[in-house]
């Protein structure tokens, strides 16, 4: 299994450096504009810092990571998805190999971030829980959109990965914009956003992971 992850791993490297680097732009700029850009909760500038990092965090770590779905094209179009299942290599290594990958990727990600928002929180006056937060959300949020896409890449094709992975990221995309909408709104307190990210999302994420590898794994056992 190692060798197939570090395949995924090498495939995806330049879109993660990339990621890095969309990740410091904002931070960048912050420090560039000195204390000038110090967050001024009278202005109301506390909520505006939080959502600006809240969108980097989302495109950062969701674009970069979002490039592990190009794999299964490649592999289809090498002919390396029917070399591999001539290899003493069960199905449940072979889509468990992605499902890897994605950790790694997601992690990496998802560390950098932290790193960079409590940096910055703590530089200008930025709450710290939702710095800590966000990005965490954001890498369950990917996982459950990666997770049923690699299932119907290898159910399917490959060329039903875009197709899905697009509309599994609308739909989620759609929930978090709600979410955020009714807490800015009133509707709902952060306590019932505590709620959400710390107790329901996690959990729908394991719940999504772990279908996700059973179902997947009898996608490729069934066509080997």
């Amino acid at each position: 299994m190692k060798g197939l992850v570090l395949k995924d791993l090498f495939g995806v490297r330049f879109q993660m450096l990339g990621g890095l680097a969309l990740m410091l732009f904002p931070s960048l700029m912050l420090m560039l504009a000195g204390g000038g850009m110090a967050v001024d909760e009278s202005a109301g500038m506390t909520e505006i810092a939080v959502l600006v990092y809240g969108i980097v965090n989302y495109v950062s770590i969701t674009l970069c990571s979002s490039f592990l779905v190009n794999t299964l094209g490649y592999d289809e179009r090498s002919g390396w998805s029917k070399m591999q299942r001539t290899m003493p290599v069960s199905g449940g290594r072979i889509i468990g190999a992605k499902f890897v990958s994605m950790g790694f990727v997601l992690a990496a990600l998802t560390a950098i971030s932290l790193v960079i928002n409590v940096i910055n929180a703590l530089l200008f006056g930025i709450p710290l829980e939702p710095m800590i937060t966000m990005p965490l959300c954001m890498c369950m949020v990917q996982a459950i959109a990666l997770s049923p896409t690699f299932t119907l890449g290898y159910r399917f094709g490959a060329k039903s990965t875009s197709a899905a992975y697009i509309g599994f990221m609308v739909l989620l995309a759609a929930a978090m914009i709600a979410v955020v909408f009714m807490l800015f709104m009133g509707d709902i307190g952060t306590t019932a956003l505590r709620i959400i990210s710390y107790a329901i999302l996690p959990a729908v994420t394991a719940a999504v992971v772990a279908v996700s590898w059973i179902t997947g794994k009898k996608a490729v056992m069934a066509d080997i």
